[in-house]
C-alpha cells in the first residue's frame, strides 16, 4: 500500500505506495529547526477544486502548535485539480491522532501541496477602555492572539514510492496593537478650588470610539481580529481638557501601523507642553511571535532648568545633575570621575578633559577640544 506522510507545523513528509493512503504528522525535530507551515486560502471543495475534501474534520493532538490555532486544512491537488486534502482539528485532551493522515493520494505524479489554518477567537476584539493602571498591560498581553496562517504558494512535489518530504512555510498577516495613554505626573492633580475634582481630563478618540481618564488612571486600546493586518493603520486623536469647563488645552495625534506576526505594546504619556515617546514589546508566531522593547513615555524628566557654571570645573567625585540643562562657561575636567546629566543637554564653552565618563540625555556641544579620551554616553532617564 502507498502512503503519503505530511509533516505539518514545519515540514510535510510523504510516504507512498500507489493511490492508497497519505499520512501527515507533526515533526517536532523539524519544528525545532525553525521550519514553519504556511496556510493557503483554498480550504474546501467550495473553492473551485474538484471535491475530495470532506466537510468533517479529523481530530489531531496539538502537541507544540500554538494554542490559538483551531483547524488546519491541507490541500493536495493533482494536475486535474482533484483535491486529496483534508481538514484537521487540533485538540488538547490527547484524544486525537498522533499525526495527520490523507487517503488515496496518487503516486508517480506531481501533487501541489498547500495548507491554511483558522484561529480561535477567544481573545479577538477591538475596543477602547478606561483602566486604573495604564502601566500594567499584562492582562491585555495575555489574551489569546488571533492569527490565521497560510502558505504563500503551493509546493509541487513528485510523489513516488517510499518516503517523500515536502516543506511548507506557514505565515500570517495578522498582528496585534495594545496601547495605553495617561496624563503626565505633573497634571494628575486635583483642583482645590473646584471641590477637589480633577484639574484635567484625558480624552482618547479612535474614529467613532472614545474613552477618557483622570488622575493616574488611563485609557487602553486593544485591536486584534480578522482586520488587524500588517500595514493597516489606526489613528488616535488625543485631547487634554479642563475638567470643569471642558475647554481643550492640548491636542496630539498618534498614528500606529500593524506589523504582521507581531504583537506591539505602546505606552504613551501626554503633557501640556511636551511629549516624550513610547514603549514597544512584541510576542507572536508560527513564523514566530517576537518581543521587542521600544520607547517608554512612562518615565520622563518633567520641566528642565538651566544650571550655569562659570570658569573651569574639575570633578572631585562622581556627580549627578538632575532636571537641568548644563551650561559650563569654561572647561570641564572629569578627572577620572563620572558626570551624569540624566535628563538635559550639556554645553561646554571650553575643553572637555578625561579620563572619566560623561553621561548625558540631550545634545552635547563642546566648543573647545575633547582631550584624554573621555567616555561619552548618551542615555536618558
Amino acid at each position: 500500500m502507498k502512503k503519503v506522510l505530511v509533516l505539518l507545523g514545519l515540514s510535510l513528509a510523504l510516504t507512498s505506495c500507489d493511490k492508497s493512503e497519505t499520512n501527515i504528522y507533526l515533526d517536532d525535530e523539524l519544528e525545532e529547526v525553525g521550519a514553519t507551515v504556511i496556510i493557503a486560502p483554498q480550504a474546501s471543495s467550495s473553492s473551485g477544486t474538484s471535491g475530495r475534501v470532506t466537510t468533517s474534520s479529523t481530530p489531531v493532538d496539538r502537541e507544540e502548535m500554538f494554542v490559538w490555532i483551531d483547524e488546519i486544512t491541507v490541500v493536495a491537488q493533482d494536475s486535474e485539480s482533484t483535491n486529496y486534502g483534508k481538514t484537521f482539528e487540533l485538540v488538547d485532551d490527547g484524544s486525537g491522532a498522533d499525526g495527520f493522515y490523507l487517503e488515496d493520494v496518487p503516486t508517480n505524479e506531481v501533487i501541489d501541496f498547500s495548507a491554511s489554518s483558522t484561529s480561535k477567537e477567544d481573545g479577538a476584539g477591538k475596543f477602547l477602555t478606561s483602566t486604573g493602571n495604564p502601566n500594567n498591560l499584562d492582562g491585555f498581553v495575555s489574551r489569546m492572539p488571533f492569527a490565521e496562517y497560510a502558505t504563500d504558494a503551493p509546493v509541487s512535489q513528485y510523489v513516488e514510492n517510499g518516503d517523500n518530504v515536502v516543506s511548507l512555510q506557514m505565515n500570517t498577516q495578522h498582528g496585534r496593537l495594545i496601547s495605553s495613554f495617561q496624563l503626565d505626573d505633573d497634571i494628575q492633580y486635583n483642583n482645590p478650588s473646584n471641590n477637589n475634582l480633577p484639574m484635567y481630563k484625558l480624552v482618547v478618540n479612535r474614529a467613532s470610539e472614545s474613552a477618557y481618564a483622570t488622575g493616574p488612571s488611563g485609557v487602553v486600546s486593544y485591536w486584534n481580529d480578522v482586520n488587524s493586518i500588517g500595514g493597516v493603520t489606526q489613528t488616535f486623536d488625543i485631547e487634554i481638557q479642563n475638567y470643569e469647563t471642558g475647554v481643550v488645552v492640548y491636542t496630539r495625534t498618534i498614528d500606529e501601523t500593524f506589523v504582521a506576526s507581531t504583537s506591539t505594546t505602546n505606552k504613551y504619556v501626554v503633557g501640556l507642553d511636551f511629549v516624550d515617546s513610547s514603549t514597544v514589546e512584541v510576542i507572536f508566531t508560527w513564523q514566530a511571535w517576537d518581543n521587542n522593547d521600544g520607547v517608554d513615555e512612562t518615565t520622563n524628566c518633567g520641566t528642565l532648568t538651566t544650571q550655569t557654571i562659570n570658569g573651569n570645573w574639575s570633578l572631585t567625585q562622581d556627580t549627578i545633575l538632575e532636571g537641568v540643562d548644563l551650561v559650563a562657561n569654561g572647561g570641564i575636567n572629569l578627572n577620572g570621575y563620572t558626570l551624569t546629566v540624566p535628563c538635559g543637554s550639556v554645553t561646554i564653552n571650553g575643553n572637555l578633559n578625561g579620563g572619566g565618563t560623561l553621561i548625558h540625555c540631550g545634545a552635547l556641544v563642546v566648543s573647545g577640544n575633547t582631550q584624554n579620551n573621555p567616555t561619552i554616553t548618551q542615555n536618558c532617564n
